[in-house]
């Protein structure tokens, strides 16, 4: 019982972090998108939830951890799909997200690359371009948006990099 316990205070940790912050996953570099650490943050506690729940029941502990990984599955694909709708809804042209600075995730070309923006609307990363090479790690600003791609630029001068 003490490990659905401290996996799903964990869980919440994660899940109230994620939310607070922004996504923890970003932050660490895990995941390249695939979860959010919302979901994976609910699909924990989750996890937890049900196997107390179906510890109290009585259940064999075998079928307690069978039940507890089928619901936080159900749980984190549900919760995953519902934050990808999310973001394609608020990403869908209701505001510019031109002006807003961010810092680049992936190294950013003309090409393409990747950045996380610093607004409470941007839930995941976007996928970016830049005239000149942008190494992972540089602050930088929106000058144009491209459906989901945005065009930025650093904020402060930087050395020309190799892609």
């Amino acid at each position: 019982m003490i490990t659905f316990i401290v996996v799903g205070a964990v869980g919440l940790v994660v899940l109230l972090a994620s939310i607070v912050v922004g996504d923890l996953l970003d932050l660490f570099d895990v995941g390249d998108g695939l979860v959010s650490g919302v979901a994976l943050g609910a699909a924990l506690s989750i996890f937890g939830l049900a196997g107390l729940v179906t510890t109290q029941a009585g259940l064999d502990t075998v079928w307690t951890y069978v039940v507890a990984v089928l619901v936080a599955a159900a749980v984190l694909v549900l919760v995953q799909l519902f934050v990808r709708r999310v973001t394609r809804r608020e990403s869908g042209g209701h505001w510019s997200p031109v002006g807003f600075t961010g810092t680049t995730t992936e190294a950013t070309t003309p090409s393409g690359g990747e950045v996380r923006l610093d607004d409470v609307r941007e839930l995941e990363r976007r996928l970016a371009y830049s005239d000149a090479p942008i190494a992972r790690g540089v602050r930088v600003r929106v000058v144009a948006e491209a459906g989901p791609r945005v065009q930025v630029e650093p904020v402060e001068p930087v050395e020309p990099v190799e892609p």
